[in-house]
């Protein structure tokens, strides 16, 4: 979800920035043409019809990062051309473009192609016979740095909004919102690439148990404990997710017939590594369901659910994979 709403808002940046550069760009055009100025006029009816078709492009085909960094390349190619043709009367606009450059692609790329765009107008422009290039150079330099202060700061503000809204807060597991999001993606990707995932519900075995012999703040530090020797002892790409209270999904790559000894080892592995204060150990169930034809997110949940239940009938500290 977190990233569905990241490529809104970068689209409606998009939108927005071309929006006010088309209105801004084009009376120019129609002015440099009534005057003569047929070049300066052509460079800023490209700069324009460029910007339309980018931004077209990117709602149609949602390749937003990839069309943002080509329309950041794209505005200061064109500013320096059009510098390079209309001379002074165009330099202005050098700076709202390298403003722009750091809404549109990462800081550090933003900063780099500012400077590669400053360099080009010194080696190419005669702007610098009616402007001090001193103050060129400095006042480039200046906005460019403020502008990489104030889009990293945005960026740090956004992994942290990232974070909150997809990391439970004591387990450090991801939260369902996110668990939503990738079981969507994880059944996007079975019916159309063929990219197949185990979910698996685990649940820690008497858990009540633990809470009311050694208290809620125990509880909470076992519950830490798990995630922590379960995450490591999974794979890169598997992720682990709190499901509600004891509750944990944990969604897997399948791995043909390793997934069982998979499941089985990581069961021990717990079993092994997790205790309570007294040193007993606390084991987990787990109630696996692979991916089938026709798979939805609740029917996923309820196959690994049913299995789970299987597993604590057959007395606890088991993995049961669902049949169906």
């Amino acid at each position: 979800m977190i990233n569905q709403l990241q490529q809104k808002y970068q689209l409606s940046l998009l939108l927005l920035l071309s929006c006010v550069a088309v209105l801004g760009v084009f009376p120019f055009v129609v002015i440099r043409y009534f005057e003569g100025n047929i070049t300066a006029a052509i460079i800023d009816m490209t700069l324009v019809v460029g910007m339309i078709a980018l931004v077209a492009y990117a709602h149609y085909s949602k390749k937003i990062r990839l069309i943002s960094a080509i329309l950041a390349l794209f505005i200061n190619i064109g500013v320096v051309a059009i510098v390079v043709a209309n001379g002074i009367n165009s330099f202005l606009w050098v700076y709202p473009v390298f403003a722009s450059t750091f809404i549109l692609v990462k800081p550090m790329e933003a900063f780099g192609i500012n400077m590669v765009a400053g360099a080009s107008l010194i080696a190419l422009s005669d702007i610098f016979d009616t402007v001090s290039m001193g103050s060129f150079i400095v006042t480039i330099l200046m906005l460019s740095i403020s502008a990489f202060v104030y889009a990293s700061h945005g960026v740090k503000q956004f992994r942290l909004l990232k974070a909150l809204n997809t990391v439970d807060a004591l387990t450090g597991a991801f939260n369902r919102r996110a668990m939503s999001s990738d079981i969507q993606a994880a059944l996007y990707n079975a019916e159309r690439s063929g990219i197949k995932q185990l979910l698996a519900i685990v649940d820690l075995d008497h858990f009540k148990a633990v809470n009311d012999k050694y208290g809620h703040a125990v509880g909470d530090q076992v519950l830490k404990d798990f995630v922590s020797i379960t995450t490591s002892h999974i794979r890169k790409y598997d992720r682990l997710y709190r499901f509600g209270g004891e509750e944990f999904v944990l969604l897997m790559l399948q791995s043909g017939e390793q997934q069982h000894a998979f499941v089985d080892n990581l069961r021990a592995a717990i079993r092994t590594d997790l205790k309570t204060p007294d040193g007993e150990a606390i084991t987990v169930s787990f109630g696996v369901a692979a991916w089938v034809p026709g798979t939805t997110e609740a029917s996923w949940l309820k196959r690994a659910d049913d299995a789970l239940y299987l597993a604590k009938e057959s007395g606890r500290d088991l993995a049961v994979f669902s049949n169906h």
